[in-house]
């Protein structure tokens, strides 16, 4: 058994360790910036210039505003840089962390909750999205509070605690699309308990009725924007879901195997979300995740139990809805925090095992759990390994986080106000304030610049004579820099980077 005092300093070292993984090279690491993240960064700028903050931006295939508003903070205090907009993602991981052990030392152990934070803060998969832009880093965040208050606000029978629970959760619904599945655990869970005898049904009436309304309450400004504006709130879920295939049931079938299958044997293939190809988990945490899915599946009859299979079956779910990209890590953030649950309890089962089958003296035990101790450690060394020093590193990353797309913001930063600035945006995309979304790096970080932004019909319409100008392609092609010299026949071409730069007089 460990005491107090030891569960609260290796509690503190996890944390530590969190905050390394989360921000540590932030400014370096990962490259780029990758056009989605930009876009929300341009959201914050414009809010912070505008005065107004939205509860949904339908750019970009609609948004919930809350990430966005909750960036333009940081952009506000730190500047227009692509970790100014990532390190939001990293307080909520390291947040999502510290929740993470509280709810499951609630339900479970301090020795496995320690295990799961530990797991959770240092694994490729949880510390890559702490570390991108992106508003789907919310979820576990939002999930593992709001169950922490509620499972404990039943267990102390604290309406109070139900009660945060609730406005925690209803935060959530402000989020990510894939949170609106998350309902379905929640009616699960309380028809499951109600039918139980671990609560009495009066008090679970009530209780559910105080944490329906105040999620209510939270959620009520994006449920009235719906209202307004139908259209926004299938978006972009409409465009990914099965039912756009020929055959949904093949596609259904197919993508739930590969969401599956995404933890041990063939995980995430883009090079943003994943080592591309790798699985989710680190080998040795897989077949634990494997080890706790069995140990949760033999007693099912516990509420906790099947409170995690459910948790991670209907959290996943939006993969299974959703075949682009099969399988997609970022849809399954929500299923997160109860992998790595299941991680833990199987690494943990597995270590009480080898201790009783091997552990014939108390040196032998002491022995074991040194190698343990050991065993935990080479883990966190070979995701920092994986992470930092490998995947970082990959010319693959760099393309995939449009590095180019940096390079072009940054130089047309370092020219004065007097050059006339054009940006050619020559590549398809969704169509982000009359351009395609990869203008949106250069936006973001040279979005005070009085740069004109045009698709390449537009290039006809220039002035005849330009002086003191440049004008950029964001892709280099033939066929648009021989256009532009064409028009200007004395303009010089020069090489930058991955880009042409037309400089005319």
């Amino acid at each position: 058994m460990l005491s107090k005092s030891k569960v609260i300093f290796l509690l503190i070292a996890i944390l530590g360790i969190a905050v390394f993984f989360r921000f540590y090279k932030i400014t370096e690491i990962p490259p780029g910036l990758y056009p989605d993240e930009a876009a929300n960064g341009v959201n914050a700028l414009d809010a912070l210039s505008q005065n107004n903050w939205k509860v949904f931006y339908p750019e970009n295939n609609g948004r919930e505003g809350l990430f966005m508003n909750i960036q333009s903070v940081s952009v506000k205090y730190f500047g227009a840089y692509p970790w100014s907009l990532r390190v939001v993602s990293g307080v909520f991981g390291v947040l999502t962390v510290l929740g993470l052990f509280l709810l499951t030392r609630l339900l479970w152990s301090p020795a496995i909750a320690l295990l799961a934070s530990y797991l959770l803060a240092i694994s490729f998969w949880p510390v890559n999205f702490s570390r991108i832009g992106f508003r789907a880093v919310m979820l576990p965040f939002i999930l593992v509070w709001a169950f922490y208050f509620l499972w404990s606000g039943l267990r102390k029978r604290s309406f109070a605690r139900i009660a945060l629970a609730g406005l925690i959760y209803g935060v959530g619904f402000h989020t990510y699309i894939s949170w609106r599945v998350s309902p379905l655990l929640l009616i699960l869970m309380f028809l499951i308990l109600i039918f139980g005898k671990e609560f009495n049904r009066k008090f679970l009436a009530k209780a559910g009725l105080i944490f329906f309304a105040c999620a209510v309450i939270i959620a009520s400004p994006l449920l009235i924007y719906y209202l307004k504006n139908p259209a926004d709130f299938m978006g972009r879920a409409a465009q990914v879901s099965i039912f756009n295939s020929e055959s949904p049931m093949k596609s259904l079938i197919g993508s739930a195997v590969k969401t599956i299958g995404m933890f041990n044997i063939y995980g995430d293939g883009n090079w943003r979300h994943n080592f591309s190809g790798r699985p989710e988990l680190f080998w040795p945490v897989g077949i634990g995740f494997l080890i706790g899915i069995l140990i949760a599946l033999r007693r099912f009859s516990s509420s906790r139990n099947w409170f995690l299979i459910l948790w991670l079956l209907v959290m996943l779910l939006p993969n299974f809805l959703a075949p682009e990209g099969a399988p997609h890590a970022l849809r399954a953030l929500g299923a997160m925090p109860a992998v790595f649950i299941l991680s833990a309890l199987g690494l943990n089962f597995a270590y009480a095992k080898i201790k009783e089958w091997f552990g014939g003296t108390e040196r032998i035990k002491k022995e074991i759990a040194v190698l343990a101790v050991l065993f935990i450690i080479f883990i966190g060394l070979w995701e920092y390994r994986t992470y930092f020093v490998v995947w970082a590193n990959k010319p693959d990353v760099s393309s995939n986080f449009e590095q180019r797309l940096v390079d072009i913001g940054n130089y047309l930063n370092r020219l004065d106000a007097e050059t006339k600035k054009y940006v050619v945006v020559n590549e398809n995309g969704t169509i982000v304030k009359d351009v395609s979304i990869q203008a949106q790096p250069i936006m973001f970080l040279a979005y005070d610049k009085n740069i004109i932004y045009l698709n390449p019909g537009d290039i006809v319409k220039l002035p005849k004579t330009l002086s003191d100008a440049v004008i950029i392609p964001t892709k280099s092609e033939p066929e648009i820099i021989n256009q532009i010299v064409q028009k200007y026949p004395l303009s010089q071409v020069a090489d930058f980077i991955t880009f042409k730069a037309i400089n005319t007089e």
